[in-house]
């Protein structure tokens, strides 16, 4: 009767063990649907910022990209030394 109840208590660990795993599984994989769909539209909006920069530098003027330009450089170069 005692081996009858300790292999029953093992295999009951056993089913309940890996119903855990199989439900946890199935978690990880929304999870990473969902962590690959905020990457996706994180790089969406990263890529319409660059074309709208790129679409603002074009509409301006030679002299005004010739002025934006220089100024980006000088404010790079103060924040490097601030650090």
């Amino acid at each position: 009767m005692k081996k009858f109840l300790n292999r029953f208590l093992m295999l009951l660990m056993l089913v309940i063990s890996t119903s855990v795993v199989f439900a946890q599984s199935k978690a990880t994989k929304a999870q990473r649907k969902a962590e690959k769909k905020k990457e996706m539209e994180k790089k969406k909006v990263a890529r319409a910022e660059e074309k709208a920069r790129k679409r603002h530098m074009s509409i301006q003027t030679k002299e005004v990209r010739k002025r934006m330009k220089k100024n980006k450089k000088k404010s790079a170069r103060e924040t490097f030394r601030r650090e």
